[in-house]
């Protein structure tokens, strides 16, 4: 009886040993959580719609992070064929403050939620029908607006090396103050950048 007592004793302590050693191993923070804040490029606007997006973030805890984005259309060939193609309207600009809450517990690779706000701003279309008498025309009259979206998106992030990021986004606000803006403005992104 006493031998069993031993190999318990023995057992059990080996055994919370190598539980506190793995749990201690386990809680040794990864060198990326040392690093608060990240400066990314947004290749999707810029390849899909000509649009310059910039981003900074900032990281609050392990949880938690806090940031902006600027989008800006820096194409002038979009301006000039406004008033002549089908769309209704044209975002210039967007800036969007965001929080997004981490899903995963990796700090290296990480599923994300995101609230946002966005102010956006551009030029809307308006078409005028008139009659002159003799004929029928439109007059088409180009305005701007400034709206504020509020919306929400996922997002995954993918580290490499420590210190480069991979940042997809996918997400949609509901502009809520002009009749005149877009109803609905989407958040997509693939994001490339660097964590220091």
């Amino acid at each position: 009886m006493k031998k069993i007592s031993y190999l318990l004793v023995i057992f059990l302590s080996i055994n919370a040993f190598s539980q506190s050693n793995s749990t201690a191993y386990d809680s040794l923070p990864s060198p990326i959580l040392s690093k608060k804040s990240e400066l990314k490029i947004d290749v999707f606007h810029f390849v899909t719609y000509g649009r310059l997006g910039i981003s900074y973030e900032r990281f609050l805890n392990k949880d938690f992070s806090g940031g902006i984005t600027g989008i800006f259309l820096n194409k002038k060939s979009t301006r000039d064929n406004f008033l002549t193609d089908d769309t209704r309207t044209l975002i210039d600009y967007q800036i969007i403050p965001y929080v997004r809450y981490a899903l995963s517990k990796s700090a290296t690779n990480l599923y994300y939620l995101e609230g946002f706000v966005n102010v956006n701003g551009g030029n809307y279309k308006e078409l005028t029908h008139l009659n002159n008498g003799s004929a029928d025309y439109v007059v088409i009259t180009k305005h701007r607006y400034t709206d504020l979206a509020l919306g929400g998106s996922i997002g995954y992030k993918l580290y490499l090396k420590e210190c480069f990021v991979i940042d997809l986004t996918v997400g949609i606000g509901k502009n809520i103050l002009q009749e005149n803006s877009p109803s609905t403005v989407a958040r997509m992104g693939i994001n490339l950048g660097y964590r220091f």
